[in-house]
């Protein structure tokens, strides 16, 4: 299963998606989009620790076009994941398992803010396809 972005009010959570990146280099980068951008907590979670992959989000309301102004921003970001999401219209994240094992917090990143959006306003909700890249 994957969550997107997209609010019912039209507007988007932050999501990032990092492949192959150490995780003191994924927090370096988003420590700076942070400041940056005054947003509130991210989340990083481990999506496969033998390849280094991980997603982060921050539930902070932001408008399509602004998100997609942090997001490429953001050093090391997936551009796959960056092309896909301009592609659609939103952000999309797996939340549930594949071989390599179901996404998990590793670090929290205190914001410079309160977050707006409660996970719960999470509604849309998609079945997930990845590549087997095996």
């Amino acid at each position: 299963m994957g969550v997107n972005s997209k609010l019912d009010d039209g507007n988007h959570i932050l999501m990032w998606d990092f492949d192959k990146l150490p995780l003191e280099s994924v927090e370096d980068a988003l420590k700076i989009i942070q400041v940056r951008y005054f947003l509130s907590d991210i989340h990083i979670l481990e999506t496969n620790k033998e390849e280094h992959n991980y997603i982060a989000y921050c539930f902070t309301r932001t408008e399509w076009q602004r998100a997609i102004e942090i997001i490429a921003a953001t050093y090391g970001i997936d551009f796959q994941f960056l092309r896909l999401s301009v592609y659609r219209g939103w952000f999309t994240l797996r939340v549930g398992a594949k071989k390599s094992g179901t996404p998990h917090l590793v670090k929290r990143l205190e914001g410079y803010c309160l977050a707006d959006v409660e996970p719960s306003e999470l509604t849309s909700w998609v079945e997930y396809e990845t590549l087997d890249r095996s």
